[in-house]
This record gives C-alpha cells, structure tokens and sequence, in this order.
C-alpha cells in the first residue's frame, strides 16, 4: 500500500514539474503594469483612449495566466470598469438604434 503511494505522488509531481514549460519559468511579470489610477466605468465611457489603452494592459495581465488573486487590485477594478464601460456604450448605441427605428 505506501509503495503504491510513494509511487502515485513521484509520478504526481513529476507531472508537476512537466506542466510548467520553459516559457511560463521565462515570465518575469516585467511587461505588466499596475501603476494606473482607479477610474470608474463612467471615466472609461467617456475617455476612449484611455480605455483601449487600459484593455491593452488587461489583455496583457490575462495572457499572463497569473491567478486572478494575485493581480493588484487597481488592475482588478479598472479591468472590471473597462468591461462595464464597453457595455454601457453598447447599450446606448443599441438604444439609439432602437429610438431611430422607432422614429422617435
């Protein structure tokens, strides 16, 4: 039975060490910025090359497989506003549409 065990937790963290490839170990985080202000959804609706700059930089904290917890929290909010800020514009682009079809 223990040398069953043994050998399902070597052959556990060989696999492990395996899953990391080589370019995960090269990440240095060096690209990543945090060093921005917290702005709300509004600020990014009205400010558009703030907020493609912003979602440059989430793509980038994304594309960095870094669990979610450890990102800074002003990269966290001004994501989450930069999404919300999308929506917003959406939403009144299809109200718009929807008044100007209703020939109001």
């Amino acid at each position: 039975m223990m040398r069953n065990l043994r050998a399902a937790t070597v052959s556990l963290a060989i696999v492990a060490l395996a899953s990391c490839s080589p370019s995960e170990r090269q990440q240095t985080g060096d690209d990543l910025r945090s060093d921005m202000p917290l702005r709300d959804a509004p600020y990014f609706a009205q400010h558009e090359q703030e907020r493609v700059e912003m979602a440059r930089i989430c793509e980038k904290w994304k594309a960095s497989q870094r669990p979610l917890a450890s990102w800074p929290s002003v990269v966290v909010n001004n994501c989450n506003n930069v999404d919300t800020a999308n929506q917003l514009i959406q939403a009144k682009k299809d109200r718009d549409e929807f008044k100007k079809g209703m020939g109001i």
